[in-house]
């Protein structure tokens, strides 16, 4: 996205990632979770690529609705899920929600009014070299509320 001349701030919510982040992009990368987005109006665009599927299945609603705000209207988010029916922890030890495509898209449609909300399923892998299935929402704020 930065070669491509967007304005991008960049973000992870552990120090550790931020700081490799930093390494691979040269410039730096502020530590902030989800959950701390407090911006109203000032994105075009929120990208969340296997990054929310580490949000408490529990505050996912309140996160949305902080992306919803912080998006100007006709923004653009997109975020893919790892699928499934319960949260739980991989193999390594790492916390999934794990959604499926019915209650994501209510988590969806209860954070804000959208203009588009597409979802797209798929198998893909992680870090843990199982494939699986997975989820990937594209929606765009709606000028009015």
């Amino acid at each position: 996205m930065i070669d491509r001349g967007f304005v991008v701030e960049p973000t992870d919510g552990v120090v550790a990632m931020a700081k490799k982040a930093e390494e691979r992009l040269g410039r730096s990368v502020r530590v902030m979770r989800f959950d701390e987005l407090k911006a109203i109006a000032a994105y075009d665009a929120v990208v969340a690529s296997a990054s929310l599927l580490h949000a408490p299945l529990a505050g996912l609603q309140d996160i949305l609705a902080s992306i919803w705000r912080a998006l100007r209207p006709k923004g653009w988010h997109v975020a893919s899920f790892k699928a499934g029916t319960a949260e739980g922890r991989d193999g390594l030890g790492r916390y999934y929600n794990y959604p499926d495509r019915a209650s994501l898209e209510q988590f969806y449609r209860e954070a804000g009014v959208w203009n588009v909300l597409e979802v797209e399923e798929y198998t893909g892998g992680g870090y843990d070299d199982k494939q699986g299935p997975w989820i990937m929402i594209t929606v765009q704020k709606a000028v009015r509320a």
